[in-house]
Parts: structure tokens; C-alpha cells; sequence
């Protein structure tokens, strides 16, 4: 019997955790999770981009969607641009080159998959114009 009720009892923990599964929805862009999904794939990005030296940063939302599934999808577009920081550099207060030729801005698309309960995050998709 146990066998039985502990699946149902972990997908009802599961679906009020996040809400009912479903399509993709609107994601609030100023919400906590949603930043945490978007700041985690900025710095993943950063982190592989090994073509420069130079650290990027959010310079517009483009779209920002959200998909309860185990954990919550998020689809973000967002235009990257190239900082004044360096990468391994003690970097406080990092901006976008305003001269465009510096500054370099490209348009990327994420999909980071989140689960806060089990304290995991990964970039599952990444597509990135060349800048």
C-alpha cells in the first residue's frame, strides 16, 4: 500500500511546490527564481566562453517564460553585451561598453531547467548569435 501512496503523496508535494505542469507561461522578471535562472545562465555563458576575455552582461530581456515541470523550464532571450571586466579579475562594478563596436551585442536564448527543493540548476539548451 505504502508503495502506492508515497509516489502520489511526492507528486502532490511536487505540483504544489510549482504549480500545475502545463505549456510555457509569462515569467515575472523581476522574481527571485527567475533571476536566479538568468543569472545562473549569464555566468555558465561567461564561464565557456573561452573566445573572450572579457565578461558579459544583461543588457535586455528580449522574452522570459516559465514551464512547471519537475522543477520549473525557463526560456530566456536576452541581448549580451561585453563588459569592462575581465574574466578571473576582481571585478566590483562591471559595465557595458557603450561604443557598439566595444560593446559587441548579440542576442542569446537559454533554457535553464530549476529545482529549489533539490537545490539544482543546469543551462539545458544555449543558442547564441555570433556577436
Amino acid at each position: 500500500m505504502w508503495k502506492i501512496v508515497v509516489p502520489i503523496v511526492a507528486t502532490i508535494f511536487a505540483v504544489g511546490q510549482c504549480g500545475i505542469p502545463g505549456g510555457w507561461k509569462n515569467a515575472d522578471i523581476q522574481g527571485e527564481d527567475f533571476l536566479n535562472a538568468l543569472n545562473y545562465a549569464v555566468a555558465q555563458h561567461n564561464r565557456g566562453n573561452q573566445g573572450d576575455m572579457f565578461l558579459h552582461k544583461v543588457v535586455e530581456i528580449v522574452s522570459a517564460q516559465f514551464q512547471v515541470v519537475a522543477g520549473a523550464n525557463y526560456k530566456i532571450v536576452v541581448k549580451l553585451g561585453r563588459t569592462n571586466c575581465k574574466k578571473g579579475e576582481a571585478n566590483t562594478e562591471c559595465t557595458v561598453y557603450v561604443d557598439p563596436t566595444k560593446a559587441q551585442i548579440y542576442q542569446c536564448t537559454f533554457t535553464v531547467w530549476s529545482c529549489p527543493w533539490l537545490n539544482d540548476i543546469q543551462v539545458t539548451e544555449k543558442q547564441c548569435s555570433n556577436p
